[in-house]
């Protein structure tokens, strides 16, 4: 399981930390509140220095911003903060914690509403949607399902595979023929893959987050098939764009992006030339899902797809 992966590395991490403070206590004198302080900036920092270095990427390979997607130097410092903070959340909770941070899911019951299923991404799993389920249930939205993919580095098409099993049992359950499809990053392309697969009889709308529709250039970074087939101009993508060329494949949709997003890039490639696109700017990839421009984007959506 992800989870028990991350909070392996987690364990790792944190006696490291630990030893190197028990060394610099008994060789330098180096007080408890001191060692505390050097662990909590460690935890803080290696994060920080990693969105920055993909923030900076994002910006080397940045799509063309009009003057209404510039945030300037104070937008730019939120960016790099808020992305900032969403990454130590999800990788110190929600993702290593995720049954403590995230309800279970309910059981698939009978009802007249549309349900929606959100889908995560790469080396992700449910406890990513933490902030999103809240404010969504919090608003009167469900059934809302959120379920864990298990195919970490395995070819889209496993993943795809898994959510159709889940979207046949959640129809079963409720009773209810079409589900709505959220979905972030990798998720996006699961999500068309299924449609490109099975059509659009199941699926009442699509809306995807910061997905990577056209492929991502620092996927040649990522370990796993599924990074390659989240390459530029890779054969996966391809063969969507072909499939999806049949408007049978094409389900109401929406692509929710950022100009700004510091793992999709160049940024552009978020749009979807058969989807209505929403630019979101001043958002990084992570700290999209719990914005409240997202939710409100996001809302309006499930609206038209005649979920409250």
């Amino acid at each position: 399981m992800l989870a028990r992966a991350y909070r392996l590395a987690q364990s790792v991490e944190l006696c490291a930390c630990l030893a190197i403070g028990a060394w610099l206590h008994a060789a330098h004198s180096w007080g408890f509140a001191a060692i505390a302080a050097a662990v909590v900036a460690w935890f803080a920092g290696i994060r920080f220095v990693l969105v920055c270095l993909t923030m900076l990427a994002g910006w080397v390979l940045r799509s063309p911003r009009p003057p209404e997607e510039r945030i300037g130097l104070i937008g730019t410092i939120g960016l790099v903060v808020g992305e900032w903070s969403a990454l130590v959340a999800f990788n110190l909770f929600y993702l290593p914690w995720e049954r403590t941070a995230l309800r279970a899911d309910p059981a698939p019951a009978p009802t007249d509403r549309v349900p929606v299923v959100l889908v995560h991404g790469y080396f992700a799993n449910r406890g990513y949607f933490q902030p999103l389920v809240k404010r969504l249930e919090s608003a009167g939205i469900g059934p809302i399902f959120v379920p864990n993919f298990r195919a970490w580095l395995a070819p889209i098409a496993t993943f795809e595979a898994e959510l159709h099993a889940e979207i046949e049992r959640i129809a079963a359950g409720t009773g209810q023929a079409r589900v709505v499809l959220v979905a972030h990053s990798m998720g996006g392309l699961a999500a068309r893959g299924y449609v490109a697969r099975h059509g659009v009889a199941r699926v009442a709308r699509l809306v995807t987050i910061a997905s990577p529709h056209h492929g991502t250039a620092i996927a040649r970074f990522g370990v796993g098939a599924n990074a390659r087939e989240m390459e530029e101009g890779s054969r996966f993508i391809a063969g969507l764009e072909s499939a999806e060329a049949d408007p049978r494949c094409r389900p109401p949709a929406a692509s929710i992006y950022s100009p700004h997003d510091n793992m999709v890039m160049p940024q552009w490639t978020s749009r979807l030339p058969w989807a209505r696109n929403i630019a979101l700017p001043g958002l990084g990839h992570i700290a999209i899902a719990r914005s409240p421009r997202l939710f409100e984007a996001l809302l309006r959506e499930l609206e038209a797809a005649g979920v409250r």
